[in-house]
């Protein structure tokens, strides 16, 4: 998940920040539980087939490398390079993928970056940014994929106005944000993408539903 902690407390935490520290404090916990995620799978192999054996990925929020290990698995000479703005989580991705490279950067910079990528995969990142940020980060996306490159995206579908903070038995915090499918997939075609698929997965355990859009920039 895209973020960092340490630097944030006091007055003025933004919800960001918030869910930030949280993921960085329980990196090794969300490793454990969704390193192995079965549930999601069919999602990444649909990803895997399209993707071309040497080619440039950019992954953001890549939390401990659970996507990363499943393409790189099947695709060992993909160019990877994974970033996420939790320090702990870089440090666990770079455990499990040694032959990738991965970076502490934050999702919303990366229209900083100078290379171009063949695809973009954004793993539940968007459950912690508003809509405003959301848009951004989709339209700082699209700069940075070639012509003919995929996307990757996933979130938790819901309205908008359920957002909320959600607060963990251990007393945890994050603010969780809904994005519709519908709302996501204008953003994508503004932002000079076309849809190629898009799937909706049930997850009881949260009560949730689960999307996940592939796309392709014209």
């Amino acid at each position: 998940m895209g973020f960092m902690f340490g630097v944030f407390g006091g007055v003025g935490v933004s919800n960001y920040q918030l869910s930030v520290g949280t993921f960085n404090k329980l990196a090794r916990q969300y490793q454990d539980k969704y390193m192995q995620m079965p549930l999601y799978e069919p999602t990444y192999a649909r990803l895997s087939e399209l993707l071309g054996e040497r080619d440039r990925v950019l992954e953001l929020a890549c939390g401990p490398g659970n996507i990363a290990r499943y393409l790189l698995t099947r695709h060992p000479k993909l160019k990877y390079l994974g970033t996420d703005l939790a320090p702990q989580m870089v440090s666990l991705a770079r455990e499990n993928n040694p032959t990738a490279q991965f970076e502490v950067m934050d999702s919303l910079a990366v229209d900083s970056l100078s290379e171009m990528f063949d695809a973009i995969v954004c793993g539940f990142c968007l459950p912690y940014l508003n809509r405003e940020e959301a848009k951004a980060l989709i339209q700082a996306m699209a700069t940075r994929v070639n012509s003919g490159g995929l996307l990757y995206l996933s979130t938790m579908e819901g309205d908008y106005e359920a957002s909320k903070l959600q607060t963990s038995s251990s007393g945890d915090q994050a603010f969780i944000y809904y994005h519709c499918g519908e709302w996501l997939s204008a953003q994508l075609s503004t932002a000079g993408f076309e849809l190629l698929s898009c799937h909706r997965l049930d997850y009881p355990e949260r009560g949730d539903v689960d999307l996940f859009i592939i796309a392709r920039r014209r």
